[in-house]
């Protein structure tokens, strides 16, 4: 009997020791844990749970932890990322506008105060004066459409519209600039009409902001060029030039808003930094995507899809 009472006691005594052990041990790991949470509230998000000998509930806890972790990280870092962002946007609306306007004013001083100025060089500044003004304008306007865009309040509905004609009127607005520039076009277009769902103001803006940054960008070459073909339900309009090209490093910032190729911004590469960001805003209001290839002075090519009309 006795020894009976010694083992039960024995046993009680390892259980009892055993309860305790896991007390300690579970109060250490709290204390950790909460050192870790006093420390990322103190700012050092950098720092997740590690904890061993855990049990299936305790690693649920701290892989919750760590998962909301990595998602406050993210936002911090997605926050300073827009800062910097903002602050080169800010920079560079500062700097598209300051050129232009301290141009208009050197042109209005000329006027002003050369009384000697003869009439045809004051008809010349009064022209140049008023392309100034239009440029200042035109980047206003780049920047009310993309913020419209951006905020959802401009509205873009899809309707069953016939691209080849849509595309063919853009092409001839710019007839007179490219032979003025003397560049060869190659359009491919299938003679018969195409129709898809898209709306035909949008896709207008995008392929003239898509010719015109071959324009600007790619004008050292000697070829533009528009093709479109069909794939299954989906019809692609690919717009390139033979010029320059884009380097790879570029190839992902090109759409951002304000990003120029040419960093320095010279005014031989003068723009707003707004029509790439404009063409891929509105192609995804028509449920597409824009991709860019590019091979320095062989082909850049622009190209995105539309859908087809399902009845």
């Amino acid at each position: 009997m006795i020894r009976i009472l010694l083992s039960i006691i024995v046993i009680l005594i390892i259980i009892v020791c055993y309860l305790i052990s896991k007390i300690i041990e579970n109060k250490k790991k709290l204390s950790y844990i909460s050192s870790i949470c006093d420390k990322v509230s103190s700012g050092n998000v950098n720092l997740r749970l590690r904890l061993s000998n855990t049990t299936h509930e305790e690693r649920l806890l701290c892989n919750s932890i760590n998962n909301m972790l990595n998602e406050f990280h993210g936002l911090q870092v997605s926050e300073l990322e827009s800062k910097e962002s903002m602050k080169k946007m800010l920079s560079n609306i500062s700097h598209d506008l300051r050129t232009p306007l301290t141009v208009m004013l050197g042109y209005i001083d000329q006027i002003n105060y050369n009384e000697n100025l003869p009439e045809l060089d004051k008809k010349n500044y009064l022209l140049k004066l008023g392309n100034k003004t239009n440029e200042v304008i035109n980047l206003i306007n780049e920047f009310f459409s993309l913020s419209k865009l951006e905020s959802g309040d401009k509205e873009i509905l899809l309707s069953n519209i016939n691209i080849s004609e849509t595309i063919r009127e853009v092409i001839l607005n710019f007839y007179d600039i490219l032979t003025e520039k003397d560049l060869s076009t190659e359009i491919v277009i299938p003679d018969k009409d195409i129709y898809c769902l898209a709306n035909k103001e949008a896709l207008t803006r995008i392929l003239e902001n898509l010719i015109t940054n071959s324009l600007k960008y790619g004008s050292d070459g000697t070829s533009i060029g528009i093709k479109v073909y069909e794939e299954e339900n989906l019809v692609w309009i690919e717009q390139w030039d033979n010029g320059k090209g884009i380097d790879l490093s570029d190839k992902d910032k090109i759409f951002q808003r304000l990003y120029t190729v040419e960093d320095s911004r010279n005014k031989d590469y003068s723009g707003s930094g707004l029509g790439l960001t404009i063409v891929k805003a509105l192609v995804q209001k028509m449920n597409s995507d824009i991709f860019v290839e590019s091979l320095p002075y062989k082909k850049t090519t622009f190209k995105f899809y539309l859908n087809k009309e399902t009845k």
